[in-house]
Formats: structure tokens, sequence, C-alpha cells
């Protein structure tokens, strides 16, 4: 497609376009072996993210207070709140190339001038707040704006290479936004007196790192395209609005249990509690890399073969974070107090109820995609992320004050409960299909893995022959 009629459908408003139902978009549906490879080198590298995450986690429980840990979570939390509104347009622009509408080469150019308003945004919003800030100061508030914006042009580049099918990439990106700042606030833990503001200034100097080498990377592939990657970033973002507030309110439901917890209990107490939060969602890891492996094929997919292939990602994600996360339960609980201290030791409470929670989740974030990217519909989603951000926040209160972070755990449960319902209801719907073709398991599932492990011990001596 031209650029001057890139530019002009990016700029002129228009009804969101019909997703394919065949033809030159279409693809074939992926064998059980050949999905299996691609989600076990993704899992490979999520389980390493995973990892590294959960250092960096031992880490700063084990170097800061009980109190500064606290504040250590809350910065994060909100960090990533407002990252998940400055990458609202991924599902968008990943929608563009999917459907063809315009080239890896202008979306490049279109993430890094996304990028670069992110800093024009944030930088003077932190100096701001630090004026007003008491307990957290202007270079902690600086160095996290930092932090979102080379999050923020990283997540974009990964997006357009899962559209693209490039699993390697996305997973070489993710180890890079989580090992690099394990190593960085590791160093800065040895080298220095660890504080707050220090330790939230080396994961900036660490996520430099994997989003520098993108850049670089796509130097002659255009992310210095920034002129003609602007239209498209405007574009994408007047497009992004409803993203942006289900992106927002989504995350916020899934960490304001940390902040209710923070209000009503203490800061220590949301300290402690952001580590079950963290551990439970690990869990995802498992559903995520399925997805990874499985995006292209569900979004470029023949209309009549949507909701068989989601239906199979959506139960086999299930299965996975619920026999993955109910193994690592009486681990957490034997182990817990020892890796992270002992006043982390009954952590394993609430988290037992976070792991069923998320299961409810991974459906959630799987046919949000489907929603945003495929089928293109905002309105169903903002509304179901409002209604769940609300829920969530008044069972969270009344829960932490009765039941303490169990209570609190329980209310994120039933939240991640009747969001996962209402979506899977809201895309049957859509799909023209019974929803419990979407999510009851089958038989057939189960012998699934006997097929795959079956291929996969094959297939070598295939080679070989």
């Amino acid at each position: 497609m031209p650029v001057r009629s890139t530019i002009r459908r990016a700029v002129t408003p228009q009804a969101p376009e019909p997703p394919p139902t065949g033809g030159d978009l279409a693809s074939p549906a992926p064998s059980a072996a050949a999905v299996a490879r691609a989600s076990t080198l993704n899992l490979v590298a999520r389980a390493t993210s995973g990892t590294a995450t959960l250092a960096l986690a031992v880490l700063t429980t084990n170097v800061l207070s009980t109190h500064d840990r606290g504040v250590y979570a809350i910065i994060t939390v909100w960090t990533g709140i407002v990252a998940t509104v400055m990458t609202a347009g991924t599902p968008v622009l990943a929608a563009d190339l999917v459907h063809g509408r315009r080239s890896p080469q202008v979306l490049h150019g279109a993430a890094t001038a996304i990028a670069l308003v992110t800093a024009a945004v944030l930088v003077p919003v932190a100096l701001a707040i630090s004026l007003v800030a008491h307990d957290v100061g202007a270079p902690a508030l600086l160095a996290a704006a930092i932090l979102t914006v080379l999050v923020t042009y990283a997540f974009y580049e990964m997006f357009i290479a899962q559209a693209e099918g490039r699993v390697v990439v996305v997973s070489l990106t993710d180890i890079g936004l989580a090992v690099c700042p394990l190593l960085t606030s590791l160093a800065a833990a040895i080298l220095f007196d660890p504080t707050v503001t220090l330790l939230v200034a080396a994961w900036a100097v660490g996520a430099l790192v994997p989003a520098a080498v993108n850049f670089v990377r796509l130097s002659r592939n255009g992310s210095l395209l920034v002129a003609r990657g602007w239209a498209a970033a405007r574009g994408i973002a007047g497009r992004s609005l409803g993203v942006a507030l289900v992106g927002g309110a989504t995350l916020l439901c899934t960490r304001i249990d940390v902040l209710v917890v923070a209000a009503v209990i203490s800061a220590s107490a949301a300290g402690i509690y952001s580590i079950p939060v963290a551990l439970a969602s690990s869990t995802l890891l498992l559903s995520r890399s399925l997805l990874t492996a499985t995006y292209r094929s569900i979004m470029t997919a023949p209309a009549g073969e949507v909701a068989g292939r989601l239906g199979v990602a959506l139960r086999h994600s299930v299965m996975l974070v619920l026999v993955g996360g109910g193994i690592s339960i009486p681990v957490v609980a034997l182990g817990a107090g020892f890796v992270f201290g002992d006043a982390y030791a009954g952590i394993w409470r609430p988290y037992a109820l976070l792991v069923v929670a998320s299961a409810f989740l991974c459906v959630a974030e799987m046919i949000g995609h489907v929603l945003l990217t495929r089928l293109e519909r905002q309105r169903e989603l903002v509304l179901i992320s409002i209604a769940m951000l609300i829920v969530n926040g008044v069972l969270a209160a009344a829960g932490a004050a009765w039941f303490g972070l169990v209570g609190a755990a329980a209310s994120t449960t039933i939240a991640y409960a009747a969001a996962a319902a209402a979506q899977v209801a809201c895309c049957a719907r859509l799909l023209d299909v019974p929803a419990r073709d979407l999510v009851l398991p089958r038989r057939s599932d189960l012998m699934s893995y006997w097929r795959v492990a079956q291929a996969l011990h094959v297939a070598p001596k295939g080679r070989r022959r």
C-alpha cells in the first residue's frame, strides 16, 4: 500500500473494517507439534524472564525494609499501569499489520514516534508529581518515567514481531526486559547502599538494553522513519482510546488489591502481599507462551475456524495454568519464609487463591486479544473492564478490612471470574458458537498431550534417517 494512502487512512476517521474471511490473509491451522515447539520455545523464554522477575522480587525483599518494599511495589504498580495505557495501541498496531493496512516499516517508525511522545509527556509529569509526593523524590519518579518509555517502545516492537509470527524475537525481547534489570539491580545493590530510588533507576538502566538493541536492529527497517510513522502513530493513538481505557482499567484491576491493602492495612502489608501477586502472575507465563505461539494462527484464520482455534488455545491455557500453579502451591508454602524472610511465611494462603484467579485471567487475556485485534470490538471490553475494576475495588476494600490478605486475594478471584465469564459470553455471541465450546475441556484435549509427546519423540529420529 502506498505511503500516501496509508497516511490518509490513518488520519481520516472511518469505520473499522470487517475481519478477513479468507484469501491472502488466511493461514492454515498449525499442527499440534508445531504449536508445541513454538510454545516450548516461548515458554523457555518466559520461564527465564519469570525466574529473573522472581529473583528481582527476592532481591528487593531482602535489601529493602517491608515499608520500602511497599513503596517500591506501589511505584512499580503505577509504572505498570501507565505503561499499559501507553501501549494501548499495540492491538491496533497488530490489527493494521494482520489486516494488511500498513507496512512493517511504517509501524516500526510509529513505535519510535509513540516512544518519543511518551517521553515528552511523562518526564514533565514525573517532575510535577515530585513536588507534592512526600515518600518519593524526583529521581525515583524520573527513573520510573524513563522506564515506562523504554518498556513502551520494546512492547510495540514485540507486538509487531508477534503479529509476524517471529517467536524468537518476542522471546529474546521478553528475556531482555527481565534479565537485564535483574543484573543492573543486583550490581547496584552490591556496589551501593540500596534504596528505592537506586533500584528503580537500576531497573530503567536494565530496560534500556533490549530497547536499544531493537532500535539498532531495526534502524534500516523503519525505526528511524519517524516522519513516515508519525501519521500512523496519530491514527493508532486515535483508535486506541478505548483500548487505553481497557488496558488501564484491566491492569488497575489486577493491581488494585495491592493499592487497597496499602490504604486499608499498611504499606508494609502491601509489600508482603505484592509477592504472592507477583508469583501468581508468573503462572501466566504458561498461557502467554501458548498465546504467542498461536496468535498469528488465530488472528489470520478463516472466519469459520476462529472459534475452533481459539477454543483449543483457551482450554489448554486454563489447564496449564491450573496444573502449574497447583504444583507450585506447596513449594511456596514450604519455601516462602526461607526465600523472602519470616514476614512472608504465610503468603501461600493468598497465593493459592490467586492461582485460581490467574486461570480466569488467562481466559480474559486471550479473548481480549481476539476481541480487540481480530474482531475489533472495543466497546464491549471497555464496559467489562470498568465493571471489573469497580467490583474488585469494592470487594478488595471489604475483604482486606475483614479478612486481611486472604480477603484481598478472594476479591480478585471473584472479579476475574466475572470478567472471564462476561468475555466468553461476548466472544461466543460474536462468533456464533456456544460458550461451552470455547472453555470446557474435552477428552481430546488431554489426549493431544500424548500425541504431541509422540511427535516430538519421533521427529528427531526421522531427521537422523
